[in-house]
């Protein structure tokens, strides 16, 4: 029996390397073999690493990497299209097996699912339970964090990866997330990490207890004060079931404004990437393509156009935002920031991995 008692007890569950150890389990014979699962059709240098596998991850190949990259890191490896079909099957055996023992789950991606565990009475012992069902009966490995809430219950679930079970008890939260890098703070991206420690705050208990009006000013209000809370492990989001979402955008501002083409439509495919990401991981094919740009003269100005057919095709989302781009900017005219946004969505059968794991 556990020896705390919840006040409310949230699982969050990541299927490690999910793409990777899916083709392990399809093929044995790829068990500890460098293996990368490679986003879109292409296999050769202009492909991007999806998936990489523990073994693969030795030689220092990561997910997002360029596949010329990873080859020159681990030529030998394993370099293998995605199957999003197969992944899907693999993905809805878990999710199944989840809600026969969780009193709520949300599913957030094909790879990972909270899961309210508030009704048992050793949420530990069912965590170990279902990790290793998953294992007998999947064949994939799940790493566990276990916590009173959902920020906490994430940070935990990459600690001991992978395979791990990481359980933070109540009222330890801000103490599990004191002594990490305040870059790992979920929700902190490299920019705001980069800003936090030019003010110096290094960790993530530096960021709770700095000053607020410090990081008010610094940040904003809101920004500042929900760093703060999510810094001390307070998080009141609650498990949710249904979700829905009206678009998704990225959106690159630029140090020194820019007016190289060939760079712009760089930053265009690479938002483009990051949209076929998140259109996979939500389950969703959008209709709409458009695009932000905004000039030095702070003029900006937005262009969309409707696709024949929907998509969640990186490929699809960077010609349409070329195309419309194309209308609205004159080339050499300089650019302060370009942005690149998806809606009008189409929901899908089911849920995928996001195309980077970034764990």
């Amino acid at each position: 029996m556990s020896n705390y008692t919840w006040p409310r007890c949230i699982a969050h569950l990541d299927l490690d390397a999910f793409y990777a150890t899916v083709e392990e389990v399809l093929n044995p014979a790829l068990k500890g073999v460098p293996l990368m699962v490679v986003m879109g059709d292409d296999l050769g240098n202009r492909g991007a690493i999806a998936t990489a596998s523990y073994a693969a991850r030795r030689f220092g190949v990561r997910s997002a990497m360029s596949v010329a990259n990873a080859r020159k890191l681990c030529p030998d490896g394993v370099y293998l299209p995605v199957r999003h079909h197969l992944y899907r099957e693999f993905s809805q055996k878990v999710m199944s097996l989840l809600a026969e023992e969780a009193a709520a789950l949300e599913q957030v991606s094909i790879d990972e699912a909270y899961l309210d565990l508030g009704h048992i009475a050793d949420p530990p012992a069912l965590a170990q339970r279902l990790q290793g069902r998953i294992i007998a009966e999947i064949g994939l490995s799940a790493s566990v964090g276990l916590a009173t809430n959902k920020l906490t219950a994430k940070m935990a679930s990459g600690h001991l990866k992978p395979g791990g079970l990481t359980v933070v008890p109540p009222g330890e939260e801000a103490e599990f997330l004191a002594p990490l890098p305040v870059g790992k703070l979920h929700g902190v991206g490299p920019k705001t990490a980069a800003r936090l420690q030019a003010i110096g705050i290094q960790t993530i208990g530096d960021l709770a207890e700095a000053d607020i009006d410090m990081l008010r000013t610094n940040f904003g209000p809101n920004i500042g004060l929900e760093m703060q809370q999510h810094a001390a492990g307070i998080d009141p989001r609650q498990i949710e079931t249904e979700r829905e979402i009206k678009s998704l955008s990225y959106e690159r501002t630029f140090l020194e404004d820019n007016a190289n083409r060939r760079d712009l439509w760089h930053n265009i495919q690479e938002m483009a990437v990051g949209l076929e990401g998140r259109l996979q991981k939500n389950n969703l094919l959008a209709r709409t393509v458009s695009i932000k740009l905004r000039f030095s003269n702070w003029k900006t100005i937005t262009r969309a156009e409707t696709l024949l057919t929907p998509t969640d095709k990186a490929a699809t989302i960077a010609a349409s935002a070329g195309r419309l781009m194309r209308l609205g900017w004159k080339r050499g005219t300089p650019l302060r920031l370009i942005g690149v946004r998806v809606s009008n969505f189409v929901e899908i059968d089911a849920p995928r991995q996001t195309s980077f794991e970034l764990q």
